[in-house]
């Protein structure tokens, strides 16, 4: 098996370039865990699994988990307010539930999206300096009615956290999660400056793979500033397995879509995303930040889990997992039937719709249903009145949610990997704000 992993990776790699680790688990037993490519070009350094990279937001699963360790302490509860655990937040705030921020559903607007922060980010800023540059915006939409994937919720459950314990949020997820797992090579660069055997990252422009621009991890805090190696990784993943830091029902909750007040449920749980591959049921969640990329997928019927860490942009994590697992897993063929053209309802889909930095058009051409994105244009086949797939894609789903008024007011769009939620455009409609 791990000559057939070694040539799929190999085939996506580029010579001496830069690579991945990557590690399979399966009911917890350790299938393979091999380092790719160069971890630092300048120096012809090779990746190890016990290379450091940068997670990005899989740093929200040690959020999480932190909030459930002090849930199981008593000192604070996932239904407790803002107006609780931070009695002087804004008034706005004040309904906003802590489980509102482990859903992306509090309504608040993503940070990392802001002009102010993008401005900054080679800087060093402070947790209380982050969440200033959010604190005087409105709400997207009232706490609990809809999802807006961000990094907003994650720093103020940081704040939380040092709130409650008085303790600063690094120091915390390393007493608590990483030394009584033994992950002795995670890191917070705030704690650690100077980080042995860490990887440098790149991306690829005007087709030549150069150093990424400068970013800083300290100022992600609780969303994303984590460092870690495939190794110890892993070791996350058998500690959840085994359920060795919370009991099981607790642990539940973080593998539990998100219902919202009216009722729809959103794959998003605490730090997970869930979707459905060729049958299978998946838990996975993604990272990433300049040319560091991370994936963990879980496929929850074979106990198959699959961990991905890049420090370079362009490596396609996604695919990369789909392949591997197919080499344990025996995926059903896909059994889509499109529907007649003239079935489908057009009408009811053609518009506009809304998605932070990158807005969709759904039109109709004579007699097939265009989605367009920029200057992209993806032909949709349609296998029911509302749900469709990529005519070059299978394996991508466009499900138009929330008829009323004779049209859909929301699209969800379904990766094997991640979802994507688009909401058509005022004045159609003027609450749901979508994820990124």
């Amino acid at each position: 098996m791990r000559q057939t992993i070694d040539a799929l990776v190999d085939a996506r790699l580029k010579g001496n370039g830069p690579g991945a680790a990557i590690g399979v688990l399966q009911a917890g037993r350790l299938l393979h865990c091999q380092g790719y490519g160069l971890a630092s070009l300048e120096w012809n350094v090779p990746i190890r699994p016990d290379t450091v990279f940068r997670i990005a937001s899989l740093t929200k699963q040690f959020t999480a988990m932190a909030i459930l360790i002090l849930q199981t302490q008593g000192t604070l509860h996932i239904e407790d307010t803002l107006a609780t655990v931070l009695p002087d937040c804004p008034s706005t705030w004040q309904h906003i539930k802590v489980r509102h921020l482990l859903t992306h559903t509090s309504g608040l607007a993503n940070v990392a999206e802001l002009p102010a922060f993008q401005a900054q980010t080679a800087r060093h800023l402070a947790l209380e300096d982050v969440i200033n540059l959010f604190k005087p915006l409105p709400l997207l939409f009232e706490p609990g009615t809809n999802f807006f994937y961000g990094n907003s919720g994650y720093h103020l459950l940081g704040l939380i956290i040092e709130r409650i314990t008085q303790t600063p949020y690094e120091e915390f997820i390393r007493d608590t999660i990483l030394q009584p797992l033994g992950m002795r090579h995670s890191y917070f660069q705030c704690l650690t400056p100077i980080i042995r055997n860490r990887a440098s990252d790149y991306i690829t422009q005007d087709n030549k793979i150069v150093p990424a621009p400068f970013t800083s991890a300290i100022s992600m805090h609780s969303s994303g500033a984590m460092e870690s190696t495939l190794e110890d990784l892993l070791i996350w993943e058998q500690a959840l397995h085994n359920h060795t830091l919370i009991d099981a029902s607790t642990q539940r909750l973080m593998f539990t879509p998100v219902r919202l007040a009216d009722g729809r449920c959103v794959e998003y749980g605490f730090g997970w995303s869930f979707s459905t591959y060729r049958g299978k049921t998946l838990a996975c969640h993604g990272g990433w930040t300049n040319g560091f990329r991370s994936l963990v997928v879980r496929f929850i019927e074979d106990e198959l889990t699959l961990l991905i860490l890049t420090n370079h942009r362009e490596f396609s994590t996604e695919r990369i997992a789909l392949e591997i697992a197919a080499q344990y897993i025996t995926f059903p063929p896909i059994t889509h039937q499109a529907l007649s053209q003239e079935i489908a309802t057009f009408q009811k889909i053609v518009g506009h719709y809304d998605m932070p930095g990158s807005p969709i058009e759904v039109i109709q051409q004579e007699q097939r249903i265009l989605l367009k994105k920029g200057s992209k244009e993806v032909p949709l086949l349609p296998i029911s009145e509302n749900m469709f797939i990529a005519e070059s894609d299978h394996d991508v789903a466009y499900h138009f949610t929330e008829e009323r008024n004779g049209a859909f007011h929301s699209l969800i769009i379904t990766y094997p990997l991640h979802f994507t939620i688009a909401t058509r455009k005022q004045p159609a409609y003027a609450t749901a704000f979508p994820a990124e």
